[in-house]
């Protein structure tokens, strides 16, 4: 298998004759212009995939935010219900609502991040 090399100015060698010079800085530019296609390329997929990270980020933050006052917010249902046994019901209900509105924060931020 024959290896590959990047190419650099110094690897075209120009040929004496008028024609081959031409010929020579001919591929020179071509071979320029395809070096620069790729850089830009690259830098278009790097940049997406940073985007995507920062979109992870977010989500995963506002995730685990929630995740913490869910958690928060079912010990402070357990430790009122076990204090006023009577509004256990209105509490678990409340529990309820409280949780689902943050987990519907979670959905709108992912797709809000989502149409970015």
């Amino acid at each position: 298998m024959s290896a590959i090399e990047r190419y650099t100015q110094q690897s075209i060698v120009p040929s004496p004759s008028a024609s081959g010079g031409r010929l020579s800085r001919q591929t020179a530019r071509e071979l320029a212009a395809i070096d620069h296609v790729t850089d830009l390329r690259s830098a278009a997929i790097a940049a997406a995939g940073e985007v995507q990270q920062a979109k992870v980020e977010a989500i995963a933050r506002t995730g685990a935010c929630a995740m913490q006052q869910a958690a928060l917010v079912a010990q402070v249902q357990q430790q009122l219900a076990l204090a006023a046994p009577a509004a256990s019901g209105d509490l678990d209900f409340i529990k309820t609502m409280t949780v689902i509105g943050m987990g519907q924060a979670v959905a709108d931020t992912a797709r809000e991040v989502n149409r970015r």
